[in-house]
């Protein structure tokens, strides 16, 4: 399925606040030609949203970032297994418009802890609040 699919609410006000940003880059990413098969807003500690590829799946946390890899299986309420599991780089916000040209070349190596989640005063709610609601 191709076109512009976007994450359902989250009943969590706590987790649908990421929804702005993952809506954002799911539209970057349709409009980028990337084929989007499906898009949900998964779990928290720490939140993180998962973009289905066919066979393939992108996870966006708020600890790592975005990581791209085979999908093995999930569904929103249920953590994302990914196989073979590539960072793609660009930080734990990386600017939705670069997200579908870093799929054409993952920058490689194990994901790796960019922040905590449980790190309430760092300026990532802020950032994450600009997405505002799409």
């Amino acid at each position: 399925m191709t076109g512009n699919l976007r994450p359902l609410p989250h009943p969590d006000p706590f987790v649908d606040v990421t929804r702005g940003y993952i809506t954002a880059v799911a539209d970057e990413l349709a409009a980028g030609g990337v084929r989007l098969a499906d898009v949900w807003l998964d779990p928290s500690d720490p939140r993180d949203a998962t973009f289905v590829l066919g066979e393939r799946a992108l996870v966006w946390n708020e600890t790592d970032g975005f990581v791209l890899g085979d999908f093995v299986s999930g569904a929103q309420g249920d953590r994302t297994v990914l196989r073979d599991p590539v960072r793609l780089g660009g930080g734990v916000l990386a600017d939705p418009r670069e997200v579908a040209g870093r799929l054409a070349g993952p920058a490689g190596g194990v994901p790796v802890r960019l922040r905590s989640y449980a790190d309430g005063h760092d300026g990532f709610e802020d950032a994450l609040a600009r997405y505002g609601d799409r």
